[in-house]
Formats: structure tokens, sequence, C-alpha cells
């Protein structure tokens, strides 16, 4: 017995001696150190259990167990303590009911009696146990107040089990399993801890006290939490290192892979207006060494041209449900090169929806862009190219539209000298020459600046447009054609006609196509059957559609969807690259072409465009 006692006090004693070591160390301070004090209350607890079972002396079997009762009050502390610090549960009065029934225990068991248990020791009764083995038993009258020990081992249950609904009310499986532990072990100290003592002091059973050796359950439940808490904290500190490895290479990888692909990941702190870059050379910047830069130090360094578009593209992503930033910018590097940059990012709010950060990525877009622009340049080479191509095959059409004016020009003229020659001059009737002449001179003016526009090689410009008005130039350009090939012309022009975004000479470009492909499927024709319909609307909110029809034979089925492809004609002597560079042009305004039979006879196409807000015709 002084073997197994000693065993288990020292078992109690380095678990206390572990977790005050846990303790100091700051893991769970609190509960640790509950866990201790409760570990060296069972120590106390089991040393006077074998005080009493060695005690031979009335006197010292009365001190003993009137002293018992102060670490039981400090065990009940503990637990409490544990309970509430590590579970965060258990309802407060009955946690301090029980520690309250537990003092006044404490103070009954030195103002009642000799003791909480007995009233008076009449006697020692020596038991043998585990076969030869001596103990002493107290024996006398019962203390009256003694049931007040229980009632408070009954309460810190109750408070136990309260605590373990409210874990398993948790659902969690880590909560249900500290449920049954605590609740089972806290029973078994109850059944058998209290019980037993009840037992032994009304000498109904000969045994020695074991509150030390029946709270062993809760001991080991308590510190198996708490050794579980410490391993899976290892876990995490060993899953936290991989995690760092792993994202320290991440970092590597991403950094290799950011260079490899020109990007520059970003964030904006924008309370503070600071921008972090990853770019690995700060010249770009305009600054020696890297660091953080405001927003207008990054808008300083980009092209002029470009700074109001980013800005206006920032201040859009800023606005409530967006969030969302991209843009098109050219900077000047360090060598003296403009490179060309898309940046993307995403803003994150606030709970009240206000701006906190911008995390985005920056790509070297400038090889893409130079490609981008020697196929423009080659697109408009060629559009350039059919275009005079057209206009030399209106070329007698012109010759005719700039010979009517040329020679009223001239006739007009010769009637003015025969005035002057005869003597008597007639003012009134040279100065109606003279006005004859400078309207006949405007028309020839208007011809041949029809003709250098459409003529001219320069850089596209997409601006607000009217297309009725484009319809117009573009009949009077070809009108001597028209009525050399007897075609009649239907005009159908919408009012008040929302202007679009284009290049006036490239869409008159199409125009004039379309019209000329009219009329030569209209050459077979009979002369009284050709008419060309020229027809423009709104289409839904934000389009403008323009439809030239004829009435030719129409396009065959089979090669009605293929008419737009390169090389494809049915002309004798075409080349199949009109309709596909009208498409061309049609698709970079960011429109559509297409075209349909038309019903009986002929064919029509059309194409629609976007509208530009805040334009009308």
């Amino acid at each position: 017995m002084t073997v197994l006692w000693s065993m288990l006090a020292s078992t109690s004693l380095a678990f206390a001696l572990l977790h005050l070591f846990i303790w100091a160390k700051g893991i769970q301070p609190w509960a640790n150190l509950s866990f201790a004090t409760a570990a060296i209350a069972i120590a106390v607890i089991t040393g006077m259990e074998l005080m009493a079972m060695r005690t031979t002396s009335i006197e010292q079997m009365a001190l003993i167990l009137r002293w018992a009762h102060l670490p039981l009050l400090v065990l009940w502390l503990a637990i409490i303590c544990f309970v509430r610090c590590y579970f965060d549960a258990g309802r407060s009065w009955l946690a301090w009911l029980a520690v309250g029934l537990r003092a006044v225990a404490l103070i009954l068991s030195f103002s009642t009696g000799q003791n909480l248990f007995f009233d008076q020791i009449t006697g020692l009764k020596q038991v043998a146990v585990l076969g030869s083995e001596t103990i002493s038993i107290a024996q006398g009258s019962l203390n009256p107040w003694y049931v007040v020990g229980p009632l408070s081992t009954v309460v810190l249950a109750a408070f136990v089990l309260d605590a373990a609904f409210t874990l398993w009310r948790g659902g969690t499986d880590t909560g249900r399993r500290r449920a049954i532990v605590f609740s089972s072990s806290i029973i078994f100290f109850l059944l058998t801890g209290t019980c037993h003592s009840a037992l032994v002091n009304a000498g109904v059973i000969n045994s020695p006290y074991i509150v030390g050796l029946s709270f062993m359950p809760i001991l080991l439940a308590m510190s198996y939490e708490l050794s579980f808490d410490l391993l899976h904290s290892a876990q995490l500190s060993d899953q936290l290192q991989d995690s760092e490895a792993e994202l320290r290479l991440s970092k590597q990888r991403m950094r290799v892979a950011a260079r490899s692909g020109e990007l520059r990941m970003w964030e904006w702190d924008i309370v503070p207006d600071e921008i972090w870059s990853t770019d690995d050379d700060p010249r770009l910047y305009g600054i020696s060494e890297p660091q953080k830069i405001s927003f207008e130090h990054f808008l300083n360094i980009l092209y002029e041209e470009d700074r109001e578009q980013v800005r206006h593209s920032v201040e859009r992503s800023f606005i409530k449900g967006n969030g969302h930033y991209e843009s098109e910018f050219r900077i000047t590097m360090p060598d003296g090169q403009v490179h060309w940059f898309n940046s993307r990012g995403r803003i994150e709010f606030s709970e009240d929806d206000q701006p906190l950060r911008m995390l985005g990525v920056t790509i070297d877009i400038t090889r893409r862009k130079q490609a981008e622009l020697a196929v423009q340049q080659q697109r408009n080479e060629l559009t350039h190219l059919s275009r005079v191509t057209t206009l030399g095959e209106l070329s007698g059409s012109l010759a005719h539209e700039l010979n009517q004016p040329l020679a009223a020009i001239l006739s007009n003229a010769q009637a003015a000298q025969r005035f002057l020659a005869h003597g008597n001059t007639d003012l009134a009737e040279i100065q109606d020459i003279l006005k004859d002449i400078v309207n006949e001179d405007k028309r020839a003016v208007e011809v041949i600046q029809r003709l250098r526009l459409l003529l001219k090689k320069g850089e596209v410009q997409h601006l607000p447009v009217n297309l009725n008005k484009i319809v117009e130039e573009v009949l009077k350009i070809i009108s001597s054609d028209l009525v050399n090939h007897n075609i009649n012309v239907n005009i159908d022009l919408a009012k008040k006609l929302p202007a679009v975004i284009g290049d006036r000479v490239q869409l008159q470009q199409v125009l004039l196509n379309l019209i000329m492909n009219a009329c030569e499927a209209m050459s077979h024709t009979n002369a009284d059957r050709r008419r060309l319909f020229v027809h423009t609307e709104q289409n839904g909110i934000d389009k403008v559609q323009v439809s030239v029809g004829d009435q030719g034979p129409g396009i065959p089925s089979e090669s009605l969807g293929n008419i737009f492809e390169p090389f494809f004609t049915t002309k004798l002597q075409g080349m199949g690259l009109g309709l596909p560079i009208c498409r061309t042009i049609i698709t970079a305004h960011g429109g559509q072409l297409w075209a349909t039979n038309n019903t009986p006879r002929g064919a029509v196409f059309h194409f629609k465009l976007p509208t530009s807000p805040g334009e009308s015709a």
C-alpha cells in the first residue's frame, strides 16, 4: 500500500512539474497552471491518505481528516478554473456554488466535532488488505454536517456536466470527444471517491480512503487533453515550417515565372497611398532604389497621353460593385525605349465599402503592340491599295464629273471675252457669268477634295461621324457612274440617326465598294429594272445599321458563306479582296458586315456599327 500510494503521489507530482514547466513557457498558461495545481492537490490528498492508513493515534487521525478538506478546496478551484479557461464552458453560478460549499465544508471541519467526517473518533480499527498488510481505519460517531462535502461534489459534477453538454451541443468532433471523456471521468470520481468515503466512514466497508486513486481518471483526462493540444501544436509547428518552406519555394518559382513572363506584381495600399512592386529596375519609377511610391508619382512616369485614361480606369474601379481595374499605358524605359504595358488589378473593400488596397499584375506587351502596329500598317496599305483600285475603276466617271464644271467654266469665260470684245459691256451680265464660274469652280474643288481624301494614305482616325452624310458623299462621288449605267437610286435615310465612332475615309470606302458591287451585279439586268437601295436605321439602343441592296441575280446559295473569304470571287477579273477588306474595316470599328438575298431578286449587304454616346445626326 505504501508503494502504491507513493507511486500515485509521485505520478501526480510528475504531471504537476511537467505542466508547471509548460505554463512557464506561456503555452495555454491558465489551463496548464490549473492542471498543475489540481495534480499537486491530488498528490497532497494521496499523501494524507497514506498517513491516515499508517497512523496509530486517534488525535493524529482526526488532524489528518480535518486538514484534508483544504487540498480538496484547492482541487475544486483548480478543476473549475481548468474547465472555464480550457473549454470556456460551464455556468458561473454552479462554479461559485461548488466552491462556496467546499469552503463551508472546510470551515465546518475546523468548527464542528473533530473534523467534518466524525463528531468524535472513538477508536482505530486495524484492517488487513492485499494479503497480510494492515492499515488503520477511524471509527466513531459521524458529524451531522458531513453532508455538505458530498453536496459540494454533486454541484461540481453538475458544473462539469453542464460544460460537457455545452461542448456536445457545439457539434464539433473534438468538443464531443472532450464532453464524453470529462463527463465519464467525473461520474467515475463521484461513484468511487465520494460514495466509497461515505461507506468507509459509516463502517459499512473496511477499506482505505481512495479519493486520490478515484481522481486519477480525471487527472489523466486533463493531462490527455493538454498533451493532445501540445502534440497538435507540434504537428502544426511542423506543418507551419513545411508551409513556410513551400511558401519560400513558391515565391522563388513565382519570381522566376514573373521574370520569364516579364510580369510585375504590385500592391497599392490606398489609405496611406503607397505602391509596392516586384520590378527589379526601380529606375523605371524614377527612383534610385526599391521603395514604395505614391499613385501620383506612378502617373507622372507614364506617357502624358495615357495618364488620364489610367486615372479614369482606377476611379471606375472604386465604384461599389465593380472593383476591377484594367488599362494599357506606355512608359519610357531607362534606355530611352518606349514600352507598352497591360495592367490589371482588383480592389479590396472594407465592411463599409471603402477601398483599402488594390492588388494586381502588369505585363510588358511591347512585342505584341509592335506586331499589332505592323499588322495594322499592312492592313492600311492593303486598304489604301483597294481604295486606289476602286477609284481607278471609276476613273471615267470621275473624269466626267470633273469635265462638267471645267467645260462650264470655259464656256462662261469665252462668253465674257465676247462681251468685252464688243465694247458695250453689260456689267450685270458679266457679274452673272463670274458667279457661274465661281460656282462651277467650287463644284470642281469639291470633286477634287473628295478624291484627295480617298487617295490619301494617312493614319486611321476614329471620330464621331454621321453615316447619313457619308452615304450622301459617296453617292456624289459615284453619281456620274450611276447615271451612265442607268441606275435609279432609292435613298431612305433615318432622321436623327445617332453618330458612330469611326474613320470617315474607311467607311466611305466600304460604302463605295458595296455600291459598286451592286452596280456591277445589275450590269446584265434590264435598264428599267436597275434599282439601287440605300437604307439607314437605328438598330436597337446602341447600334446603327446601313443596308445596300440591288436588283441583280442575287448570290448563289453555295457561295453565300464564302463571299467574305480572301481571294474568293464570282467576277471574271476580280481579285476577291474587296469584301474581305470591307469586313476587316467594319470589324475593326467594332461592327458586323453580312449579306442576304433580297426578295424577289437581288442581294442586300448590311453592316452595323456601335453608336457614339451623346452624338446624333
